[in-house]
């Protein structure tokens, strides 16, 4: 009896002990989580209070709205991204002088949205925004399809990217070719086109770049080198304008060790949608875009609305992003993280 008493205790004990450690190895291993977008959206503005225009917000009634619920995606981790890049020493050195006030600030989460786009021949089908596209010296319409984040890209495909973020800030987005072995190209500011203009950002707005007005409105995968692997973006959401950025007339950073500094504080987790929902570019992402103006161009500038009067914000309801970085920082400081566009030659 009291070896059957015994043996009782001690499974009670180890079942604890395995609950205990089966808790902890959940905690521990990221890889095993999933997100819901429900954070993520929640910072959007609901559908009656989302300054639509046209005839979608005269045709919708009170009680329309009123029965609107979120729409909720859920999110599988993918990977985590810490201080990836690495540009060459002899180009600059990180600058360490703020490193140390940051270090007593508190911890801030910041979410990026992130959306890859890949044009396609459009189907008799596809109820989507129709994009045009240059074939052989002709123009067609063509419909944008989401792809996850790490989908090779292959010479001639044209694609284009939509950012959104959680946090009231100001958006800069620089990019730089990869090589085969591990360096980068220069980078450049493509996002704002100059430092003067007016790169607002708040949740709902999409940032597409390219432009959805712009003649051709995508980038033409075409390298020019046997080496080259593809395009890496450095995103940056800061919460106010970064005045330490330096860029010359063709948007190329003249002060690399500000950037460098910048990248080394990037640490970010990345989470994919795990649905087929909103596989397809939408007529209200379209009208929520405030582009990537190229230099020839002029973005609107509006402290009410600095993407347009035509433009309005994407509310709870609609679509969210193909994926979401995580990025952790602290408090007052940019968030930073990094979008890869992976070229299969």
């Amino acid at each position: 009896m009291k070896i059957q008493q015994l043996s009782a205790q001690i499974l009670f004990v180890l079942i604890g002990l395995f609950v205990s450690v089966s808790f902890i190895s959940a905690q521990d291993d990221t890889k095993t989580r999933s997100i819901t977008s429900d954070d993520f959206i929640s910072q959007r503005p609901a559908a009656a209070s989302s300054g639509l225009t046209g005839k979608t917000n005269r045709n919708s009634s009170k009680a329309n709205v009123k029965n609107q619920k979120p729409r909720r995606a859920t999110y599988k981790y993918v990977r985590q991204d810490k201080n990836i890049v690495r540009r060459k020493a002899n180009q600059a050195k990180p600058q360490a002088t703020n490193n140390a006030t940051k270090t007593n600030k508190p911890e801030k989460v910041s979410e990026v949205g992130v959306t890859m786009w890949k044009l396609r021949p459009s189907r008799s089908s596809d109820t989507g925004f129709k994009l045009p596209v240059l074939v052989n010296n002709q123009r067609q319409l063509w419909t944008a399809e989401r792809v996850n984040p790490d989908t090779p890209f292959q010479r001639g495909d044209r694609v284009r990217l939509a950012v959104e973020s959680s946090d009231v800030g100001y958006l800069y987005v620089i990019d730089s070719e990869t090589y085969l072995d591990g360096s980068y190209g220069e980078p450049f500011l493509i996002f704002p086109a100059s430092m003067d203009e007016d790169n607002s950002v708040r949740p709902g707005l999409l940032v597409d770049i390219p432009d959805q007005n712009e003649d051709l409105p995508y980038f033409l995968i075409n390298p020019k080198q046997a080496n080259y692997t593809g395009e890496l973006l450095t995103v940056i959401i800061s919460p106010k304008p970064l005045t330490g950025i330096k860029i010359d007339r063709e948007g190329k950073i003249k002060n690399l060790a500000e950037l460098i500094e910048l990248e080394t504080s990037s640490n970010a987790e990345i989470f994919s949608r795990s649905d087929e929902e909103d596989k397809i570019y939408t007529k209200a992402e379209a009208n929520s875009t405030c582009g990537s103006k190229t230099r020839q161009l002029t973005r609107e500038k509006s402290p009410q609305n600095p993407c347009g009067a035509q433009t309005r914000q994407l509310t709870r309801e609609e679509p969210q992003p193909q994926s979401i970085y995580r990025v952790k920082t602290q408090a007052g400081q940019p968030a930073v993280t990094f979008i890869r566009l992976n070229v299969r030659n």
